[in-house]
């Protein structure tokens, strides 16, 4: 290991203690797609000690596109008696206000949840404090990619691989936050 990947990696450990220190909680969402126009359909929130705080499917204001279904397995008859955007969020919020939220991919699950609100035209008023695991495992693993002209970025289920962690990316939000908690201990050496 080079001197500038050994130092990378210590700071991304560093970090990862720094952010399990302030007791963040954990969150995954799955939606109808990646686009400007998709919303969630599926959000859950664990806390910083593992125990699950909220999953739930998501009424969205459109059909799940069957591109999207292939992946999460989350069919328009699961969310045809969910609860939609507007009446969650009020629960939603007050898990991530005022402390850390880390997700894989922050900045898409930030943005969904704007989406989500601008879905029912409800003004987005919430700074939440996203904390990004992916580059945090990025560093940690510290391959450079000449093509981003940054470190490699690996997908959730290569990390938690990497990790030997016996937990399963299934492409639904509580089984994936539970494995970016778990990621970002094994990133702190920690027991998660």
């Amino acid at each position: 290991m080079s001197d500038a990947t050994n130092t990378t990696q210590n700071s991304a450990i560093e970090l990862a203690r720094k952010i399990i220190d302030q007791k963040p909680v954990y969150i995954d969402t799955e939606t109808t797609g990646l686009e400007k126009d998709d919303e969630i359909i599926e959000i859950s929130i664990v806390d910083f000690d593992g125990k699950t705080l909220l999953s739930s499917l998501v009424k969205p204001t459109k059909p799940i596109p069957p591109d999207a279904q292939r992946v999460h397995h989350i069919h328009d008859a699961d969310v045809a008696k969910a609860q939609s955007w507007p009446i969650l969020w009020p629960r939603i919020r007050s898990f991530l206000f005022g402390r850390p939220v880390a997700a894989y991919n922050a900045p898409f699950d930030y943005r969904m949840m704007q989406q989500s609100h601008a879905r029912y035209r409800l003004p987005w008023r919430d700074n939440l404090n996203m904390v990004d695991v992916l580059p945090i495992y990025s560093d940690f693993r510290g391959i450079w990619d000449p093509t981003r002209r940054s470190m490699k970025y690996f997908k959730l289920e290569e990390a938690g691989a990497h990790f030997n962690i016996p937990l399963i990316n299934e492409h639904r939000s509580e089984a994936d936050t539970l494995l970016v908690r778990a990621v970002l201990h094994s990133i702190a050496g920690l027991p998660y």
